[in-house]
């Protein structure tokens, strides 16, 4: 098996609604106001979003997504709607093991785009 560090992933795509793509450096002011907005109803889920408690945090995390996203070890991937700058969520292959393969695939909406298809 090719080691997954040679393995090729799109740093980022589109579809017809989103603009999607690997965290990156200086991601971390739209991702902790999304996850600020959201943490209500991310909590009772999720334990990661405690860890958001600053920007700085948040930037944190965006640059250990990109570490991962680049080891291939995690692959996060931010979304972001068309035509307009918020971050409306995040997706990502979680826990994987290239020796299967096989991954877990988890993803979040910030609160505001909820129910919108």
């Amino acid at each position: 098996m090719k080691a997954p560090i040679l393995m090729d992933f799109p740093e980022s795509f589109e579809t017809e609604r989103l603009l999607i793509g690997s965290p990156l450096t200086g991601d971390g002011h739209v991702l902790h106001a999304a996850v600020r907005e959201s943490i209500d109803q991310l909590s009772p889920w999720m334990p990661w979003p405690k860890e958001h408690r600053t920007v700085d945090d948040s930037e944190a995390s965006a640059r250990r997504a990109r570490v991962a996203f680049l080891g291939r070890t995690e692959l996060r991937l931010n979304l972001y709607l068309k035509g307009a700058d918020p971050l409306v969520g995040s997706s990502g292959l979680h826990r994987i093991d290239w020796e299967v393969p096989k991954f877990e695939i988890g993803y979040w909406c910030r609160t505001g785009f909820t129910g919108r298809g």
